[in-house]
C-alpha cells in the first residue's frame, strides 16, 4: 500500500556531511587567524548575488532555449553567494514535500523541502536574482512572467522524484522552471541526475554540480534519478500569476 505522509509534519533532518568540503562552511573565525572576521548571514548584500544575465545568456542560447526548451548555466554566482546558499541549506528544518493534492506520496518523490521567504537571507537574495533573470525572459521572449517562487530541497540517499511536469492536470501558472545545485564534488557514481525530455523527445541527463543552474520549460517531463548521497538544491519556478516583485534591472 502506498504510504501517505501529512505535509504538516516537520521532519528533523540528521546530516553528517550535507554539503561542500566544509559541510557546511564554518560560520566562526579561523582559530589560526585572529584578524579574520566571522562570516555571518547579516553581512550578505544583494550585490553579492548580482548576475549580468544579459552577458550570461547570448541570443544563440535564448534561441536554443526556445527551440529545445532547456539550457544549463555553470558558475552562476560568486563564492560568497554560493557558500551562503550552501550554509543556509544545511541549517534549516526541512518538511515533507507535497504533491498538488496536498499530500506527499513516498514512492513518487522523496525530497524534503523548505519554501524560501524573506526570512532566509541567502535564499531571498537568490530569488531576487532569479526575478532579474525572469525580467530578461520577459524582454527577450515575451514570457509573461510576473513573479518567482523557490524552495530548498534535500534528497536523502536512496531517493529521487519520478517523471512529472511542473504544470500537472492542465495547469499553466508556471512558465519556466529552474534548479540550482549546491553539492560540491558531485560525481557520476553519486547518481541524482536531473533527466529532462526536450521538445524533440530527446532525453538529457544533467549532473547536480554546485553553482549550476538548469532552466527548462515547465511543461517538459523530467525526473530526479535516485541519489546515492545526500543531495541539495533549490527548486525554482517563474510564474505568470500574482504580483510583480522584480528587482531593479541595474542589479
Amino acid at each position: 500500500m502506498t504510504k501517505i505522509i501529512s505535509n504538516l509534519n516537520v521532519t528533523k533532518l540528521v546530516v553528517d556531511h550535507p554539503i561542500g568540503q566544509d559541510n557546511p562552511p564554518l560560520l566562526s573565525p579561523d582559530s589560526h587567524n585572529d584578524d579574520q572576521d566571522a562570516p555571518t548571514q547579516q553581512v550578505l548584500q544583494l550585490s553579492d548575488f548580482a548576475v549580468s544575465w544579459e552577458d550570461r545568456l547570448t541570443d544563440k542560447q535564448l534561441d536554443t532555449f526556445v527551440t529545445d526548451g532547456w539550457l544549463t548555466i555553470d558558475n552562476v554566482f560568486n563564492k560568497t553567494a554560493l557558500l551562503a546558499l550552501q550554509a543556509e541549506s544545511g541549517f534549516i528544518d526541512y518538511r515533507d514535500a507535497a504533491l498538488t493534492a496536498g499530500i506527499r506520496i513516498s514512492d513518487i518523490r522523496g525530497d524534503r523541502i523548505r519554501w524560501i521567504t524573506e526570512n532566509f537571507f541567502a535564499g531571498y537574495y537568490y530569488l531576487q536574482s532569479i526575478n532579474a533573470l525572469a525580467a530578461l525572459f520577459n524582454r527577450s521572449l515575451f514570457a509573461g512572467i510576473r513573479h518567482s517562487e523557490a524552495h530548498y530541497a534535500c534528497y536523502p540517499a536512496g531517493f529521487g522524484y519520478q517523471w512529472h511536469s511542473d504544470n500537472p492536470a492542465g495547469r499553466d501558472e508556471r512558465v519556466i522552471s529552474a534548479v540550482f545545485y549546491l553539492n560540491d564534488d558531485w560525481g557520476v557514481t553519486d547518481g541524482g541526475a536531473l533527466e529532462v525530455v526536450d521538445k524533440h523527445g530527446t532525453h538529457h541527463e544533467v549532473m547536480p554540480v554546485a553553482n549550476r543552474l538548469v532552466i527548462f520549460d515547465s511543461d517538459l517531463q523530467h525526473q530526479v534519478q535516485i541519489a546515492h548521497r545526500q543531495r541539495y538544491s533549490i527548486a525554482t519556478w517563474m510564474r505568470r500569476d500574482g504580483l510583480v516583485p522584480f528587482v531593479e534591472d541595474s542589479m
